[in-house]
């Protein structure tokens, strides 16, 4: 079971980043509303997978930057790239694997009692969450580029 979960994080991380090489510059920073930008809901995604991996090591971004800041509330000067979040998901792959398989799925889940009584239950709500926001960023690619996105879920099948 172990790897089966494995795999499925492998490909949700090759969508993600699928879906964020095929934004355009422009599109990056401003296709969406409010705090829903791609920027922002990709960045979310790192930071959330940091917190429930509960990783406290320093991250740096691809521009040497470190990984810190509230998605929401990031300046424009903050905002990672997408080199940047590229980066990020190659480091954050490598660290959910090594953290899926040391864990013991049947072990009790006392950091996030709203994500399952068990550390299986941590890796599935963090999937659940991850897959959330990639469907918004898919929605926003689809936006930026007038319905004619590629399907990045079908093309990194493997």
């Amino acid at each position: 079971m172990k790897t089966e979960v494995i795999k499925q994080y492998a490909h949700t991380w090759r969508t993600f980043a699928g879906i964020v090489k095929d934004f355009d510059e422009d599109a990056w920073l401003h296709t969406g509303r409010g705090v829903i930008l791609p920027v922002r809901i990709a960045f979310h995604i790192l930071k959330a997978t940091t917190y429930y991996l509960e990783d406290t090591s320093t991250v740096l971004l691809a521009a040497g930057k470190p990984f810190d800041g509230n998605w929401e509330t990031l300046e424009k000067g903050d905002r990672p790239t997408q080199d940047d979040i590229l980066a990020g998901i190659e480091v954050l792959q490598a660290k959910t694997e090594q953290w899926l398989s040391d864990m013991d799925f049947e072990a009790e889940n006392k950091a996030f009692g709203w994500a399952g009584a068990t550390k299986f239950g941590v890796a599935l709500f963090l999937l659940r969450h991850t897959l959330y926001h990639i469907g918004e960023l898919n929605a926003l690619l689809e936006e930026s580029k007038n319905g004619k996105a590629e399907d990045h879920f079908v093309k990194t099948l493997s």
